[in-house]
């Protein structure tokens, strides 16, 4: 019974999410300048987790859709990694720290987790509902295909979609407040 009234009460919150108006844009699409919508979804902990609680805490979000099983999703990891080691604290001015928030399109969870462990992948939020392209999140963050990522600025605002690695380096090191800012390579080349 409590099962089912949680997945009904979260199923309500999405579909809720879905008609928010705020969040997107006429057309319906998500794009730069339009605020992030809300992102509901279970923890490893089995935990109900709120991308909000996250935006409230003034850093720079990058929002990661990736799977166990994705070949290119699993490549990046290496590089996501050190990325995140590079900024997490770093200080944007306005945007305290920097932080990913990796949702899984998994459907076996042993397999969700041990990617997250072989790939190193330190940061805090990790996210399944283990339904993968199932889940409300493809429909919510209107994608069909993975790795699919979201630059989120300290206000909640998607500020990029499906970057590279080297323009979110490039990104994070043009918004760093002090001027230690370290040797990234033109965003062109």
């Amino acid at each position: 019974m409590k099962c089912f009234f949680s997945f009904g009460l979260l199923c309500c919150v999405v579909v809720l999410g879905l008609f928010a108006g705020g969040c997107q844009t006429k057309s319906g699409r998500l794009i730069n300048g339009a605020k992030a919508p809300e992102l509901l979804m279970y923890d490893e902990q089995g935990n109900l987790f709120s991308s909000y609680n996250v935006t409230a805490t003034k850093q720079i979000i990058l929002l990661d859709f990736w799977a166990s099983w994705c070949k290119p999703c699993r490549k990046n990891n290496p590089e996501l990694v050190e990325i995140y080691r590079k900024y997490k604290d770093a200080d944007f001015g306005s945007a305290k720290g920097f932080t990913i928030i990796s949702v899984s399109l998994d459907t076996d969870k042993a397999a969700w987790q041990n990617a997250i462990k072989q790939d190193q992948l330190t940061w805090q939020y990790h996210l399944c509902d283990l339904k993968g392209f199932g889940s409300p999140a493809p429909v919510v963050f209107q994608f069909e295909t993975i790795p699919t990522t979201y630059l989120i600025d300290e206000r909640g605002i998607i500020i990029g979609k499906d970057i590279t690695l080297k323009w979110l380096d490039y990104e994070l090191n043009r918004r760093l407040k002090n001027t230690a800012k370290t040797n990234t390579p033109n965003k062109a080349g």
